[in-house]
């Protein structure tokens, strides 16, 4: 191998790891540490769709056509077990 090749190969591992260590310290950054109080307060005042997941998977379930069927029991008049279809 030619000192070129080397010395690019070098400069490219160098710009990956930079890269790297950049996206590591924004992400560090953007965590906070929130007791629960705070997570109460946050999850119950959400009112943007970020804060919604739940909203989110609701609507997606409408347009993907659901997963599989799910068994479930329940109690007839009688008082035994049947099993109840659900989709």
């Amino acid at each position: 191998m030619s000192p070129v090749w080397i010395l690019s190969l070098g400069l490219a591992v160098f710009g990956v790891l930079v890269l790297l260590w950049l996206g590591l310290r924004w992400l560090a950054r953007s965590w906070e540490p929130i007791d629960d109080d705070q997570l109460h307060e946050r999850l119950a005042g959400a009112a943007d769709f970020k804060r919604m997941p739940g909203l989110w998977l609701r609507m997606l379930g409408w347009f993907g056509g659901g997963g599989p069927r799910r068994l479930t029991y329940r109690r007839d008049k009688l008082g035994r077990f049947r099993k109840i279809w659900r989709e």
